[in-house]
């Protein structure tokens, strides 16, 4: 049955509302990740919401808002908690279209409502004392079917990567706890064990005119 563009945005909301309720009960990681990985296969395995959603955001719907800045371009969120506890959003993946390896400011559970889903997850070897510099080495990779989710964890015990391992264009949800203040992700170059900050694109805007302000300072 199809759900109105209305009933979308309140059934998230409902959805998110109860899993706060429960969150706010647990006070380890661990605990929130089992919780969640119970409670997201619900929504990830009701096609007619996941149909709704998809269809809110081809025909321009007033929910998700899609011109709302997120880290990545794929990216739209669904619910940002009032307190700050857990953000839920929806990632689009064309075909064969993958992540670099990144970190993680959070906890967070995170799955697929299609097949084809991968996510590769690394191990940091190095020490982390030399600033750019990290060593990564390939700890797991898993396929997620429809409902089926994977989790990760805040900074260096969260490297992954993961995208779309096929031809067709999917989508996947992913809940994220309370951010950590760091401000910034880690992004990994495996072949040049490089390490990069990634910043979200407000922030980078901030630091790009303050150095840009700087250099004008000192012109002639």
């Amino acid at each position: 049955m199809a759900i109105s563009p209305e009933s979308v945005q309140a059934e998230i909301v409902s959805f998110c509302e109860q899993c706060a309720r429960s969150l706010n009960q647990l006070t380890s990681h661990k605990a929130r990740i089992e919780l969640i990985s119970e409670e997201l296969p619900k929504v990830l395995l009701n096609k007619d919401l996941m149909a709704g959603l998809l269809s809110n955001i081809t025909n321009g719907e007033a929910y998700p808002d899609i011109r709302r800045p997120t880290m990545f371009d794929n990216e739209v969120l669904l619910y940002l908690d009032p307190q700050g506890l857990f953000s839920l959003r929806i990632y689009l993946w064309g075909p064969l279209e993958y992540t670099y390896p990144h970190d993680h400011n959070s906890w967070g559970v995170i799955g697929t409502a299609s097949e084809g889903y991968e996510v590769v997850n690394y191990r940091r070897v190095d020490d982390e004392s030399h600033e750019g510099y990290a060593r990564l080495v390939e700890a797991e990779r898993l396929r997620l079917q429809p409902g089926e989710t994977a989790f990760t964890l805040p900074f260096s015990k969260g490297i992954h990567k993961t995208g779309n391992a096929t031809r067709a264009s999917i989508a996947t949800l992913h809940f994220y706890g309370t951010t950590l203040p760091r401000g910034y992700l880690n992004g990994f170059d495996i072949a040049n064990n490089r390490v990069y900050r990634i910043y979200p694109p407000r922030r980078k805007k901030q630091l790009l005119a303050g150095q840009a302000l700087e250099c004008l300072g000192k012109e002639p």
